[in-house]
């Protein structure tokens, strides 16, 4: 967490534009006012610079939405780390591999950040994800991974750590399996996950799928600058 202190007037122009939710993509000015704690008056003020630079739009109806300025700036972070070329290869062959939904998620500092995501080919499949959810550090797969190395990202790997399960944990009809994917210098890049309907993705489907989504991990860490002898013990298993 960055210890240095924010300006005010910017840090509330962020609780603004962190009061949409995919849930609620459209709001009231009162609706703005609850959600943030912030006087009508200064959201009004504070919205002048953010309809300036398209990063909220009002409608005619009075209500506001976020604007088309987050989505090129959302494209730039994207490219910004190269990450695209290695990583939507990689979710691309698990989707080939296991026809369930493939998603790359970062940590953002207020929850997890779905990067990249490539959908399913099943007709019934995970239509919750989408590219640019932030979601909480919850009970699911992809957070309890998250927690798990974010406090000791060099610590050993083995089969029983490296993965996590979570059936029904944050959607009740889902279920999600997930793994860790380092850089350079053993940190923590993201979290790499598949995803599907319970009905399908129940415990004996998911072992089917582990070794894909393992190596997927593995080979995905390495392009990324993480050392193969790190993996040496889940080669090995």
């Amino acid at each position: 967490m960055n210890s240095k202190a924010g300006v005010a007037a910017v840090d509330r122009a962020f609780e603004i534009l962190h009061a949409f939710r995919r849930e609620k993509p459209v709001l009231t000015l009162a609706e703005i006012a609850r959600s943030t704690g912030l006087y009508k008056s200064t959201i009004l003020r504070l919205m002048g610079s953010l309809e300036k630079y398209g990063f909220v739009w009002q409608r005619s109806d009075g209500t506001y939405q976020l604007g088309p300025g987050l989505l090129s700036m959302a494209s730039i972070f994207q490219d910004s780390f190269s990450l695209r070329e290695f990583v939507e290869p990689v979710l691309e062959e698990l989707v080939t591999a296991t026809n369930e939904g493939a998603t790359f998620f970062i940590d953002d500092g207020d929850g997890q950040f779905c990067l990249f995501r490539v959908d399913g080919r099943h007709a019934i499949r995970d239509y919750n994800i989408r590219v640019g959810d932030r979601r909480p550090m919850n009970n699911g797969a992809a957070a309890t991974i998250f927690r798990r190395f974010s406090d000791e990202p060099g610590r050993p790997l083995t089969s029983d750590i490296f993965m996590a399960e979570s059936y029904g944990s944050v959607e009740p009809e889902m279920a999600a399996l997930a793994t860790p994917i380092f850089g350079a210098n053993n940190a923590l890049m993201g979290v790499l996950t598949l995803s599907g309907p319970i009905t399908r993705f129940n415990p004996d489907h998911a072992e089917q799928m582990k070794p894909a989504l393992i190596d997927a991990s593995i080979r995905l860490s390495i392009s990324l600058g993480a050392s193969p002898a790190r993996f040496a013990a889940l080669r090995a298993g």
